[in-house]
């Protein structure tokens, strides 16, 4: 038994992440654990994120079960103020707060909250495979948002979601007032409608249609397609890890797990996770562009960079 002991107290030496005393009942010793091990955690995500949401959560049970993550879906703008008035520990969404935000929850809760960003998604325009276009310019989707009467349909999922900001944000739009935002209130319903409606096209994100190997994804993508979009210089680009790792298709945005716990806990637990190498190979797996890991390409040449100089 004395061993035990002593073996449990040299395992814990040098841990400086927050802990916490429980009892085990066999030996009614006191041991250690770390508070980012165990215990119940709220994520509220928009909903383009959820497939990652759920995917990355599942991973850091299996890996931590005395862990629960209950993910809520929530549109960006009322998720992030639900996050800076202090309601909410932990967020996925497509941009970290303004420095007005920031202050107001600093003031409110007493914590400084930080951002981490995890990937890149895109939102992306989709019809019907029965709509012969293949692709769509940005001047046709600025002459035609929000417009009265428009040559061209568009539909978001929801108003104020991730989606509906990187595309106003991208195109420096605003939507006129008393003017209703077209959407249908989720993903789902937006592949429903442009099926029964070819020549509308609807507005997603990326993550939605991502994993190909889904049933349900496979039976959407024989039904709807993506549309490439065409940039002010006449290019044309389909949204891919390649396309969106360079900036090249117009609407990619970045993906940020917002945290605003105290101490070592779930949150940052499933953030840190979420960095190392599995958890980016869980957004590689969603077919999204992980932050910290990239391709890496060696060329190889016949001879070497510097000859040796020959005596």
């Amino acid at each position: 038994m004395f061993g035990l002991s002593v073996l449990i107290a040299f395992s814990t030496l040098g841990c400086k992440k927050e802990k916490t005393e429980v009892t085990d009942q066999k030996s009614a010793n006191k041991i250690e654990r770390a508070t980012h091990s165990y215990g119940t955690l709220q994520m509220v995500v928009d909903p383009s994120f959820k497939n990652l949401a759920h995917a990355l959560a599942d991973m850091y049970m299996v890996e931590y079960p005395d862990v629960k993550i209950e993910i809520k879906e929530e549109i960006e703008e009322k998720a992030i103020k639900q996050f800076y008035e202090g309601e909410v520990p932990l967020l996925i969404v497509g941009k970290t707060l303004t420095q007005q935000q920031q202050d107001h929850m600093f003031a409110k809760t007493d914590i400084h909250y930080k951002a981490s960003q995890i990937g890149l998604d895109a939102a992306i325009f989709i019809t019907s495979v029965n709509n012969p276009i293949t692709e769509i310019s940005e001047k046709t989707i600025q002459e035609n948002l929000y417009k009265e009467n428009p040559a061209v349909t568009f539909v978001f999922d929801h108003p104020n979601s991730v989606n509906f900001n990187t595309v106003n944000s991208r195109l420096n739009l605003t939507v006129p007032k008393d003017k209703k935002v077209p959407a249908m209130g989720d993903a789902e319903k937006v592949i429903d409608y442009v099926q029964k409606n070819p020549k509308a096209i609807g507005i997603i994100g990326l993550n939605v249609l991502s994993d190909e190997h889904n049933p349900t994804i496979k039976k959407y993508l024989e039904n709807v397609k993506i549309l490439g979009i065409e940039n002010p210089k006449g290019e044309v680009y389909y949204p891919d890890n390649n396309t969106i790792r360079k900036g090249q298709y117009s609407f990619y945005r970045p993906i940020y797990i917002l945290k605003n716990e105290k101490g070592f806990g779930i949150g940052a637990g499933l953030t840190r996770f979420t960095g190392s190498q599995r958890g980016q190979k869980i957004v590689l797996r969603e077919n999204l562009q992980p932050y910290y890991l990239f391709k890496r390409e060696v060329v190889l040449k016949s001879e070497p960079l510097n000859k040796p100089k020959r005596d």
